[in-house]
């Protein structure tokens, strides 16, 4: 585990820390205290509060997979940013461009469902079960898995950091989702490259 540059706040290294070492509470904790803030940005780019809480939560399972990778280098709160950019750029670039709107001209009632405490735990034990998931991949299959879906890039790209064939690693990408799929069988597990 790398440990987080002393360039951190106090508050922001704790937390990594205690997440790293397995507290689910306190990733739990990331969540609530950046969601708001996530959530907002997506829709503010997307125009769309379906597909904003969509994104966010992509955000935050790529939160989850990339957090040993995190070295404090910025704010954790940036680096979450970066993450969510990118993964809107990704988007924005399949739906074909960019939809600015601003928060005055969203209706009043626009902003994720809030379906009480029950449908947090709900939404947290989910979390728990795909990150739990994930964790039982073997090694190269969540490196990939990381690689495609939390940092976007692209078959060749990955090929290349796992010094894999390009097939090698569709290979292990289909068996990494499959796996999962048959893990989580209530969940929706895309299966596409």
């Amino acid at each position: 585990m790398e440990a987080v540059s002393r360039t951190l706040s106090d508050e922001d290294r704790k937390i990594v820390e205690a997440i790293r070492s397995g507290d689910t509470e306190a990733f739990n904790g990331l969540y609530n205290r950046h969601f708001r803030r996530i959530y907002n940005f997506a829709i503010r780019k997307l125009g769309d509060a379906a597909e904003a809480e969509d994104v966010t939560q992509e955000v935050f399972t790529a939160v989850f997979c990339c957090l040993d990778r995190f070295q404090g280098r910025s704010d954790l709160v940036v680096w979450i940013y970066g993450i969510c950019r990118n993964i809107l750029n990704n988007r924005l670039r399949r739906r074909g461009g960019i939809r600015l709107v601003s928060l005055d001209e969203l209706p009043a009632d626009v902003g994720p469902v809030d379906q009480g405490p029950l449908a947090r735990a709900e939404a947290r034990q989910t979390l728990g079960r795909v990150q739990a998931a994930i964790e039982e991949l073997p090694t190269d299959q969540r490196r990939i898995l990381e690689l495609r879906h939390a940092q976007r890039l692209a078959i060749r790209k990955i090929a290349e950091i796992m010094d894999r064939s390009e097939d090698a690693v569709k290979s292990s990408l289909y068996r990494a989702r499959r796996t999962l799929a048959d893990k989580l069988p209530e969940e929706t597990v895309d299966l596409r490259s």
